[in-house]
């Protein structure tokens, strides 16, 4: 059986933020295309040709963003709290949610091991999250520092030390996952 996907809660707001989006933006193209129709011969209508292009455009992303929630759902998926990873206890090996400092080749990284949807950049500081099922994820995983070894990764030998592992801190979460220091700054204010 297939392993639950590990998504940041993040990802998931993001996901059904997309649907809801694309849900409106479909509907709002067919609003157009209803008042452009209006005005006579469609074939030569640009205004209405828009916005039925918008809206089979919209239908299509919908349609891949609720396969990929239907996916999750079938699958099945933990959601975690990315905030959690910076208030956990100390990590000795490369796992979800820890920071491991690398040397990929010959160039040195410093990134977030993060949930299956978490392969963004961020506008802010050197952490870069790559999510724990992608290629390199996938390798980085249960490494110490120290270690060095070489995988195959996107088709490609790879060499990888790990130079360090450790906790991510709050800051970097928050550069990370920006959308959080609302829910942050909520804590603060409650506490």
């Amino acid at each position: 059986m297939q392993e639950k996907i590990i998504l940041s809660t993040v990802s998931a707001w993001e996901l059904g933020e997309k649907f809801e989006t694309t849900k409106a933006q479909k509907n709002e193209a067919l609003r157009e295309a209803k008042i452009a129709k209006q005005d006579g011969d469609l074939s030569e209508n640009a205004p209405y040709q828009a916005a039925k292009e918008k809206f089979r455009t919209m239908g299509r992303i919908q349609q891949r963003l609720t396969r990929e929630m239907n996916e999750l759902i079938a699958q099945g998926h933990t959601v975690v709290d990315p905030i959690c990873w910076a208030a956990g206890k100390p990590v000795s090996t490369v796992e979800l949610g820890s920071v491991a400092e690398i040397v990929l080749g010959h160039e040195k990284q410093t990134m977030l091991i993060a949930g299956a949807r978490d392969h963004h950049f961020p506008d802010e500081g050197e952490v870069i999250p790559i999510p724990y099922n992608s290629p390199l994820g996938a390798v980085l995983l249960n490494h110490r520092a120290g270690d060095h070894f070489s995988a195959k990764i996107n088709g490609r030998e790879q060499a990888i030390t790990v130079l360090r592992v450790r906790r991510p801190t709050l800051l970097e979460i928050l550069n990370v996952f920006p959308s959080l220091r609302e829910q942050v700054a909520d804590c603060d204010r409650t506490t």
